[in-house]
């Protein structure tokens, strides 16, 4: 791997890994195999916003993600939804609550056209047992999966719109970053309306937050993706501190 330009971080040695105080909430092109779990399983086809499950819906299928992306998200006790992730191929819904519940404790819904796997519950619990390496797997997609949700309690809880969504950017390009000769490109696309639903925030928010960057040339946009220009300024914005003049 060819060295970075001076000021800018190496991408990640494995991608969707997380780097540092940045996680990314996208779970997206990871290096996990569950051909134990899928072989023979049932495949599911999903449309945009389309509900896979329902929180508190009794859990009697995990569910492998093959193509597309799917969004996690909790509600509270008065019906507001608070989006957690989105998982994208070779990710696990469903497994949540397992084992020491059987009902689901969250709601996954489509953000994308999606494809699927289907295993039953009992299939997905013989398999982990009979599989070390699935176990391993699942482990440690379980720990990323934890560090998300201890992030969106901290964002959600204690920073302002602007420094979530620098926060939720620098966590992408860390986890899928590639260095360039004009700053590291951040390897997968989202829209606006999806950074805001992460954030929490409405697609306007997010649309000023967005422009606010390019202007002050931290980012720019190239067609689906976005590349950061000046890292150090977007950790600066990050943290709640004074961007360079």
């Amino acid at each position: 791997m060819p060295a970075p330009k001076s000021g800018l971080p190496a991408p990640s040695p494995s991608r969707g890994r997380t780097c540092g105080p940045f996680v990314s909430a996208w779970l997206a092109d990871l290096e996990y195999g569950w051909t134990e779990l899928t072989e023979g399983a049932r495949s599911v086809s999903l449309h945009s916003d389309q509900v896979l499950f329902h929180q508190g819906q009794a859990a009697e299928t995990v569910y492998v993600v093959e193509e597309g992306r799917i969004r996690l998200s909790s509600f509270s006790l008065d019906g507001r939804e608070r989006h957690l992730m989105i998982l994208g191929e070779r990710g696990l819904v469903g497994d949540c609550g397992w084992p020491d519940s059987d009902i689901y404790a969250v709601t996954a819904l489509a953000s994308s056209q999606a494809r699927l796997r289907a295993i039953d519950m009992r299939r997905f619990a013989q398999a982990l047992t009979d599989h070390p390496l699935l176990a391993q797997q699942h482990r440690e997609l379980s720990s990323r999966r934890l560090r998300i949700l201890l992030q969106q309690l901290e964002l959600q809880g204690h920073k302002t719109a602007g420094r979530r969504i620098c926060h939720h950017l620098l966590g992408l390009m860390h986890a899928y970053g590639s260095v360039t000769a004009e700053g590291v490109r951040i390897g997968i696309g989202f829209t606006q309306q999806q950074m805001g639903n992460i954030c929490g925030l409405s697609r306007v928010s997010v649309a000023y937050a967005l422009s606010r960057l390019e202007r002050q040339q931290v980012i720019v946009r190239q067609r689906r993706h976005w590349l950061v220009l000046k890292p150090g300024q977007l950790e600066r914005e990050a943290s709640g501190l004074k961007s360079d003049p």
